[in-house]
């Protein structure tokens, strides 16, 4: 498996089932059942049979309202809000549970069992298993928790308090939790930070300590920041993302991040461990694409060159997609990219490779770049130069992609900054290509 953890959902297989669950899960639910309860006793059961029909048996649960509690990725929540109780469903699920346990016939439990987690993945199903028994009674109503409700997180370091806001934002109470009688003072006047969570994904298992007003301070519109696309943008949006708008960097560093905390990200803020982080500056986010990529990125200046047509590999695509649906739509889609009305998410070396070699497509089709600059691979294969209509239209575009090819949020420019000669190639590549597009 690529992902592989401790829990009904952690694994691909289980990623599969609720993939394939969509809006009608009762069918790949119960055929991951049926695959393990219909085979033969004694067949072995691959981890791959195993691994959705105990993702299965937790639906089932949850369906219920016998959920495990804790923190719960929200596509789960929603397929088994779908699938809805079914004692029949129960029923198999009991029956599957302990077929999935025997180490000797279910690769699920021998591979845990090859390990230190064993009695951890046994303890698990044993759980589930309580869990589905007690169901028998019927289904049983989650509380959905309300604007006001606050709720203390159990954990080893203590508990911690948490006021539900709305579906989006909680309020983290500094400190430990009180004794019960004493927080409702603790929630009218203790130090607290707004922040954005998942709140039926995260605080399912908190245990309720009643509703309490909403102080004034904790109340309104809170904007947050969010680092979106090229290095210099930023947004700022409600917690429910909706009306986002683009601001400076000077402005959004001002509020907190539209960062989803985790239970562990709520206790740690409620200890005073992991503060609030603002957004980074440009220059954060670039030294942190640099440091990200600089092995990817030393292996592409051996492999390329910094002129336009300096990635052959890239620019046979590129030609072979100007080939298949022609000159006309290049054209238009390049003048979109430089407009602004479609593109691609900034950096990025091939969509910008392609925009760079499209304004040295067009210095030749002007006679303005030298001739032996195509590559001899690609000999006979340069577009032929459209009618003058829209050549005009080519070269505005041609002129408007040279000049991003050394903007901030530019991979090329980041690549090529750390050769040898700190990009000078690349800067005199890109001026002599705007000189020849601009006479």
């Amino acid at each position: 498996m690529g992902t592989w953890n401790l829990g009904a959902f952690a694994n691909d297989d289980a990623a599969d089932l609720l993939s394939d669950a969509g809006a009608s899960p009762l069918r790949p639910v119960t055929a991951a059942l049926r695959s393990i309860a219909d085979a033969p006793a004694g067949e072995y059961l691959d981890v791959d049979v195993g691994a959705p029909g105990w993702a299965a048996c937790e639906l089932v649960a949850m369906a219920f309202g016998y959920g495990a509690g804790g923190e719960v990725e929200s596509l789960p929540l929603a397929v088994a809000a779908r699938l809805r109780p079914k004692e029949d469903l129960r029923r198999l699920a009991l029956a599957v549970l302990p077929r999935l346990a025997q180490t000797a016939t279910s690769e699920l439990a021998a591979l845990w069992h090859e390990g230190s987690d064993g009695g951890r993945f046994a303890a698990a199903l044993d759980d589930l298993r309580a869990r589905l028994e007690a169901a028998a009674q019927g289904p049983r109503v989650v509380p959905k928790l309300e604007a006001g409700d606050v709720v203390a997180l159990e954990g080893e370091a203590g508990a911690v308090l948490v006021q539900v806001l709305g579906a989006r934002e909680a309020a983290v109470f500094v400190g430990t939790a009180p004794p019960d009688d004493e927080v409702a003072a603790r929630v009218a006047a203790g130090a607290a930070r707004r922040v954005v969570c998942d709140v039926a994904r995260v605080l399912r298992r908190g245990r309720a300590l009643g509703r309490h007003p909403v102080r004034k301070d904790l109340r309104g519109r809170k904007l947050y920041a969010t680092e979106v696309g090229p290095i210099e943008a930023y947004m700022l949006s409600p917690a429910s993302c909706t009306g986002m708008r683009d601001v400076s960097y000077d402005e959004a560093r001002q509020h907190d991040t539209l960062e989803p905390h985790s239970e562990a990200m709520l206790r740690a803020l409620a200890r005073g461990e992991e503060p609030v982080a603002p957004v980074r500056s440009p220059d954060e986010r670039e030294a942190a694409l640099r440091a990200m990529h600089r092995g990817p990125w030393a292996r592409r200046r051996e492999l390329t060159t910094p002129g336009p047509f300096g990635d052959v590999e890239q620019l046979a695509r590129f030609v072979g997609w100007m080939e298949e649906y022609g000159v006309p739509n290049s054209v238009t889609q390049q003048r979109a990219i430089v407009a602004g009305q479609s593109g691609y998410g900034r950096p990025g070396e091939e969509p910008e490779r392609a925009g760079y070699a499209f304004a040295g497509i067009v210095a030749l089709w002007l006679g303005r770049w030298p001739a032996e600059s195509w590559p001899a691979s690609l000999a006979g294969r340069l577009p032929p130069r459209p009618a003058a209509a829209l050549m005009s239209q080519a070269h505005a575009a041609a002129a408007g992609l040279v000049d991003t090819v050394l903007s901030r949020d530019a991979a090329l420019r980041m690549i090529w900054d750390e050769a040898p000669d700190g990009g000078a190639a690349l800067v005199a590549s890109v001026a002599a290509l705007r000189e020849a597009l601009s006479r």
